[in-house]
């Protein structure tokens, strides 16, 4: 069963590579059909069979000879992987359907936040109805919990943004995000999101700064916010149980 759950991630990874592309720019995902971004040709559905296709044409279009983006088939690998981790940690529930949203969910918000910098707002509507069904079928998190989940994670960003660099867009998705997790796992996300930013970010800043004497990018923290939710969703209670060992 993990095997199909994994193709059928590849398969929505294909459609999440069009909504990551489009929606940014105001376009439909329905139509027009997708085409080579060069020549305009309009690509058959031996063109876009996950991953495969990509590997057989040597991630060239077959009309024009363009080489296409590898980030292509590593959003349907990442997306399959990520589908099966779901349905890994929790088998054949509820959760696991759950978890499978939330992972496309991350997946939009993280590619769309790295091309654009922005996290737009129907990335938060969706959590936000995901984290209402979610509580409303299987959640035991009270009342007070998820609204503290929800008004801490959108109230400590919104700290930082008055004596910092914050995006309103990041303020929102982490609120959305604290509606699903609740007090106390969105702690632990945004632990897990400012600890593994501060591991891969540093080395990354600290190059620029000693080759251009100062930072030349700003890159995104959206995607370390979804890194964090999506840990603490799927593993947290293992997480906090580890934490409570430690100290015994």
């Amino acid at each position: 069963m993990i095997y199909l759950v994994f193709f059928l991630g590849l398969i929505l990874g294909s459609f999440l590579n069009v909504c990551i592309y489009r929606w940014p720019v105001g376009k439909s995902v329905i139509k027009p059909r997708s085409s080579c971004g060069s020549c305009g040709h309009t690509l058959s559905g031996l063109d876009m069979v996950p991953v495969i296709s990509f590997v057989f044409s040597q991630g060239k279009c077959r009309y024009c000879g363009t080489s296409y983006s590898v980030r292509y088939p590593l959003v349907e690998l990442l997306t399959g992987v990520l589908f099966a981790m779901s349905y890994w940690t929790f088998g054949h529930s509820y959760m696991a359907l759950f978890g499978i949203i939330l992972s496309s969910i991350v997946i939009m918000v993280t590619f769309v936040d790295i091309d654009h910098h922005i996290i737009l707002n129907r990335f938060s509507v969706m959590t936000i109805a995901l984290a209402v069904v979610y509580h409303f079928i299987i959640s035991d998190v009270s009342i007070i919990n998820i609204a503290l989940g929800f008004l801490i994670g959108g109230g400590l960003l919104f700290l930082i943004a008055i004596f910092g660099t914050m995006g309103g867009g990041d303020i929102r998705i982490m609120a959305s995000f604290g509606l699903l997790l609740g007090f106390p796992k969105i702690m632990m996300a945004f632990y897990l999101a400012f600890v593994l930013g501060a591991i891969i970010l540093t080395p990354f800043a600290l190059y620029q700064k000693i080759k251009f004497g100062q930072f030349k990018s700003e890159v995104p923290f959206g995607p370390f916010l979804c890194l964090g939710t999506w840990i603490t969703f799927h593993f947290g209670n293992e997480i906090f149980n580890f934490y409570l060992s430690t100290l015994g």
